[in-house]
């Protein structure tokens, strides 16, 4: 239901941190309908090549999924985001380059809101309190691809989430430094002829900004999530793994269904523009 729509719903999302003009708009608009194109064409069959693989793994119980096994998984998704990003990097340069200074001003106005938003929501509650919501927000995730989490389950979740390590403050430090570096790079946007390549780097190896002690952490958390979904895998029931299998494949049908005739993707409700987009 969201990917069909995402031509108006990301200019909403934009809208909530920058107010663009109509030329902005305008231009926008005619490079999201290319990049929705280029996604479609190119990116959702390896996403459904992906599902496809995972529901092999997952159909013979006597050979269960390993935790290097689950790492290259997670390896392919992040290569296909990464690759997203260097797509997208230029257009996105390109009308930021346009942005005014009362622009830029309400841009990181609004990221700071939501960094505050983060902080208290994330780095200002009891590490307790913190470690509830973690459990329930992974209880949840997994009743939804399993219908019914047991009781051994439940027990490897509270397990994990005793041993993840917080991330919250490395997490808001590694933004705010990251939009600090973004704020000078956007200060010279008019006169730095590497403005383009400058602001793709920072988008495209955004990771590569985080601190040794905060990668450490992230890199630990991630093992023990993979080591969960491993003991997950291993401790599935009959009913379970038929209804994972269900979820997953209905998931990949799903995406096969996608329409990608760039004429089909229909234009946001609030202007009509031209599809006509530069080569």
């Amino acid at each position: 239901m969201t990917y069909p729509n995402l031509d108006w719903l990301i200019p909403w999302y934009v809208d909530d941190y920058i107010t663009l003009n109509q030329e902005q708009s305008r231009l926008l608009e005619n490079r999201l309908i290319n990049a929705l194109d280029w996604h479609c064409h190119t990116q959702l069959p390896a996403y459904g090549q992906t599902l496809k693989d995972l529901a092999y793994d997952l159909d013979d119980s006597r050979l269960p999924l390993s935790v290097e096994r689950l790492h290259a998984y997670a390896d392919q998704l992040n290569i296909l985001w990464r690759v997203i990003k260097i797509q997208i990097g230029p257009e996105v340069a390109d009308i930021l380059a346009t942005a005014s200074d009362e622009q830029l001003a309400e841009l990181f106005e609004n990221v700071e809101q939501r960094n505050n938003t983060f902080k208290a929501k994330y780095v200002d509650i009891p590490l307790a309190q913190l470690e509830q919501k973690r459990r329930k927000k992974m209880i949840k995730r997994i009743n939804r691809w399993l219908s019914e989490i047991t009781p051994v389950q439940k027990q490897a979740v509270f397990d994990w989430s005793a041993e993840i390590r917080p991330l919250a403050a490395d997490g808001l430090d590694h933004r705010q430094r990251v939009t600090a570096e973004l704020k000078n790079l956007l200060a010279r946007r008019q006169e730095d002829p590497d403005f383009k390549g400058a602001f793709v780097d920072l988008l495209v190896n955004i990771d590569l900004r985080r601190t040794a002690h905060y990668q450490n952490d992230l890199d630990v958390n991630t093992d023990l999530t993979l080591m969960l979904l491993e003991k997950i895998e291993r401790s599935l029931t009959p009913t379970q793994r038929s209804y994972l299998l269900g979820r997953i494949r209905t998931f990949s049908a799903d995406l096969e269904k996608q329409n990608c005739d760039p004429s089909a993707v229909p234009l946001s409700t609030h202007e009509t523009v031209s599809t006509q987009v530069s080569g």
